[in-house]
């Protein structure tokens, strides 16, 4: 059902006008933060922790324009079932391809890991690079629900993007990687207690996938940042690809050194958010995971009614 459900939402968006799309689908987004709910009080959250120098007006104004970002890429992304999405791939600029060559003669490899996150219109853009004939594979993280998850799949892969299960994604990663591809990991989410390390990430601990970090530093496999910046309302974007991050490399991969890097890349993460706040996804609870001892920093979650119902009460 619910793939159903899905399919026609993108359908019915596909069939749009681009630009009417992605404003309804902005217009409904900053609605939906604006009313307020458990996305909008994890989002706030994080913003006033990342920018506490901010006035509560300032946090929400990020807040409201990071949901409308959020809306029009699902626009972006459904209108890659047009028939003319070829020619909404050329309205995404290509800068620093350079630094792919220099990412190959300084380590020796072709291919390599790209770092990025969810930031500006990341769907649609990496398959704008694949597109424009980049080797990509995408690290796909599991879905709650099964139908979602083959719907994504399958416009991936439409799209010229390899996508790689997380579950297997060790063995798939570097047969790509031996392949020449470059392996693309959306590494803004909390990883969890098992999975990740404490690194920094606007000044807290930030629990963080080590995995990038330690091939790396063990197998000398450059890592690339690659951001993807919208460029107003106008449907443009530029993808910028950053110089290979200056990684430390050690075969043994001891700790302290692994924590390094796995902030080095946190800190390209946190420049670009910088630089364009409003394009990044704040609701998800990437302060999570906490250290031993530390308090936690999220509310309980409600659901949305109940968040309207207190709304109204007050």
């Amino acid at each position: 059902m619910m793939g159903v459900l899905l399919r026609g939402v993108i359908f019915c968006l596909s069939v749009l006008p681009p630009g009417f799309a992605r404003e309804l689908c902005a217009h409904l987004a900053s609605l939906y933060a604006r009313v307020g709910g458990p996305r909008t009080k994890d989002a706030y959250a994080n913003i006033r922790l990342a920018f506490p120098e901010k006035s509560d007006e300032g946090c929400t104004r990020i807040m409201v324009e990071s949901f409308a970002n959020l809306g029009r890429s699902v626009a972006e992304v459904c209108s890659m079932h047009r028939r003319d999405s070829g020619a909404r791939f050329d309205r995404v600029t290509i800068e620093g391809r350079e630094n792919l060559e220099i990412a190959r003669k300084s380590s020796g490899q072709d291919g390599g890991l790209v770092v990025t996150a969810h930031f500006g219109s990341w769907e649609f853009c990496a398959a704008a690079l694949a597109h424009h004939g980049l080797p990509i594979s995408v690290v796909q993280h599991g879905f709650k629900n099964a139908a979602v998850e083959r719907v994504v799949t399958g416009w991936r892969a439409k799209a010229g993007l390899e996508t790689l299960s997380m579950g297997s994604a060790a063995l798939g990663l570097f047969r790509a990687l031996g392949r020449g591809r470059y392996v693309a990991l959306l590494m803004d989410q909390n990883a969890g207690e098992e999975e990740g390390v404490f690194a920094p990430f606007f000044s807290v601990a930030a629990s963080t996938r080590s995995g990038p970090a330690l091939i790396a530093m063990t197998r000398g496999t450059p890592v690339i940042p690659v951001f993807f910046y919208r460029k107003g309302k106008t449907g443009e974007h530029v993808a910028r690809i950053g110089a290979p991050l200056e990684l430390d490399q050690d075969e043994n991969a001891p700790p302290e050194l692994l924590t390094k890097n796995v902030a080095c890349i946190n800190a390209a993460i946190e420049a670009a958010i910088r630089e364009a706040p409003e394009q990044w996804i704040w609701s998800h609870r990437r302060f999570k995971t906490r250290p031993a001892g530390a308090e936690p920093i999220y509310e309980k979650r409600g659901g949305v009614l109940r968040s309207l119902r207190h709304r109204l009460r007050g």
